[in-house]
């Protein structure tokens, strides 16, 4: 007589859980900030930010668009997020009891820069430069940051204060204390004290003088 043999049926390869929406989105957000981050703007492509996220490249367009619009997603909307959450807290610029906000507004911005400084370094210092051999920095998404700023500052201002330059200066004081730190600062500097000194200074050129 034949000796059967059971032969196990193949396990069934586990399904993958259907992603949501945000879920997609997130892994496509974190992709393009880790290689970003890698290779800076240029020579990180659509496709190997969709193959690190583990989506389509077809799937990445259908939320984005293109690269530029992702860049504009990760990088630049944060920022006039955090702008249109203060407008929305205060919309009057003369609101006596804007200026805790306001301070708390610039640890906003450098938490931003902080917590994605490898990011910020790759775009600034992996460019190419453009066909007259100025740096091609796809930063066009802050315009609309910056020229709130300026409209917002500008109707509680001091007189004869340019507040396009005022506010692109602040950002950049902020940008620099975070980016260029370990070339401008000891290793022991304390970050609640740079911070002080940053809505210090930018409290003394941004915001009106108050009289008691």
């Amino acid at each position: 007589m034949a000796e059967t043999i059971d032969i196990a049926a193949p396990e069934a390869s586990p399904r993958r859980r259907r992603r949501t929406r945000e879920d997609v989105v997130e892994r496509i957000r974190a992709a393009a900030r880790q290689l970003f981050a890698e290779r800076g703007y240029a020579f990180a492509t659509t496709k190997e930010i969709a193959r690190l996220a583990d989506v389509s490249e077809t799937l990445l367009f259908r939320y984005y668009g293109d690269k530029a619009t992702l860049f504009d997603e990760v990088v630049t909307a944060p920022f006039n997020r955090l702008m249109e959450d203060f407008v929305a807290l205060h919309p009057d610029p003369r609101d006596p009891n804007r200026d805790a906000d306001a301070r708390r507004f610039v640890r906003n911005v450098y938490a931003l820069f902080e917590d994605n400084q490898e990011m910020f370094r790759a775009l600034l210092f992996q460019m190419p430069a453009d066909s007259r051999g100025q740096p091609a920095l796809p930063f066009g998404g802050l315009d609309s940051f910056f020229e709130k700023s300026t409209t917002y500052a500008a109707q509680d201002g001091a007189a004869g204060v340019d507040y396009a330059i005022a506010v692109r200066l602040g950002f950049g004081m902020i940008a620099s204390a975070v980016l260029f730190q370990p070339m401008l600062f000891p290793p022991q500097t304390d970050r609640e004290a740079l911070m002080g000194a940053l809505e210090q200074m930018i409290a003394d050129m941004m915001w009106r003088p108050r009289s008691d």
